[in-house]
């Protein structure tokens, strides 16, 4: 008997946050990752599979599957594991890691207006969430009932993965965000060979953006070299924890294979504990010039961190260079293409998507169709919208 798949945004269809999506294999009811905005104002709405013909309950979700640990997909995780008490959650072990540091270890993302009541019951719902994640590897085939899943490397950030669902006659992928090119703390994506899949659900933040060139952060080591060599510092400022993780490793092997001066390298606190936390499971972070932020520090040294310190900075160096470090971490609209080509499967569900660059909603479906081999239905699914596959 075919196998009934129904697949609905819940959040984070044709826009970036709240990244949740509901799909229903038969009877068996998923969530594939919970996010909300990084401000906290948009969660998922699962209003949209509490009516017939889906739910009755969240208690009816079976399994949810977390791509990896950024906001945008994991921040519902304490109110979902607090409603879908059936559900089994999974995710990669240094996912499940990370997960207990960005929403547990730095204080959790509580919205200021807040009671102290309400924090308190925030955090158990948290704390339960963490404790109940089933950890897996990579590679490593879950036998679930009525399909198998197996979570793929994704690249992206330590721990992302891509989650393959096998039933008896349907191949299905979901990319969470992705990476096609190797970073400093990550490989590519890792497939394996000669792998087929009928549908892929791809995270394409940059599928509208033809013309999108990931900056990367290589341009910016000249700069810094030049600084540095001339005896000035540095603040290197990113939006996110774990882009200054990335930076700090770049920084790192520049100065190890003596590409960049050596100096310092100061850490805000919020990078210091990530980094000690990796450390403790084995994943080497820290060197001997890496340190926690001093009161005072002669220069030339670098800092890194999510926000430089502004009128009270903890090195008053009117001198040191304050620069923004921004990057993507996700592929670019000609690695997306190539990536569909690759697989070619029968259909491809794009979510996750930024706005569009003027008149270019379409290009990538037009250009991968306009070969005779392209056998790939294309889906822009938006948020609420019931998609039968």
């Amino acid at each position: 008997m075919k196998t009934k798949i129904r697949f609905v945004p819940l959040g984070g269809g044709q826009e970036v946050g709240a990244s949740c999506y509901f799909l229903q294999i038969n009877e068996r009811n998923i969530l594939l990752d919970c996010g909300k905005t990084p401000n906290g104002v948009c969660a998922p709405q699962f209003s949209f599979i509490l009516k017939p013909p889906f739910l009755e309950s969240l208690q009816q979700i079976d399994h949810i599957f977390i791509s990896h640990s950024h906001y945008d997909h994991v921040g519902e995780l304490g109110y979902l594991a607090s409603v879908c008490t059936r559900a089994g959650i999974y995710a990669t072990p240094i996912t499940k890691a990370l997960i207990t540091y960005m929403l547990w270890d730095l204080g959790g993302p509580y919205p200021g207006a807040m009671t102290a009541q309400q924090r308190e019951h925030e955090e158990i719902q948290l704390d339960k969430a963490i404790r109940s994640i089933i950890t897996e590897g990579y590679c490593r085939p879950m036998l679930l009932s009525g399909y198998t899943v197996t979570f793929y490397e994704a690249g992206h950030i330590p721990g992302a993965a891509m989650v393959h669902i096998q039933t008896p006659d349907r191949s299905i992928l979901y990319t969470g965000d992705f990476s096609c090119q190797p970073s400093a703390l990550t490989s590519s994506y890792i497939l394996p060979d000669k792998v087929q899949f009928d549908t892929m659900i791809i995270c394409g933040v940059h599928a509208k953006h033809p013309s999108y060139a990931s900056p990367g952060i290589s341009r910016h080591l000249g700069s810094i070299k030049n600084r540095l060599a001339s005896g000035y510092s540095m603040y290197l400022e990113t939006s996110q924890l774990t882009k200054a993780w990335e930076v700090l490793q770049v920084i790192n092997e520049g100065m190890e294979k003596k590409r960049l001066p050596a100096a310092p390298v100061y850490m805000d606190r919020q990078l210091l504990l990530l980094a000690e936390k990796m450390e403790r499971m084995n994943i080497r972070v820290l060197k001997p010039w890496n340190h926690a932020c001093p009161r005072h520090s002669p220069g030339p040294w670098v800092w890194i961190g999510r926000k430089a310190p502004g009128s009270g900075r903890a090195f008053p160096d009117p001198q040191a260079w304050g620069k923004k470090i921004d990057f993507s971490l996700h592929p670019t609209y000609h690695e997306l293409k190539r990536f569909i080509r690759t697989y070619n499967p029968k259909t491809v569900i794009l979510v996750h998507t930024g706005d569009d660059d003027r008149g270019a909603a379409n290009c990538l479906e037009a250009e991968l169709m306009a070969s005779a081999s392209c056998r790939s239905q294309f889906i822009y699914a938006e948020n609420g919208e019931i998609y039968t596959l």
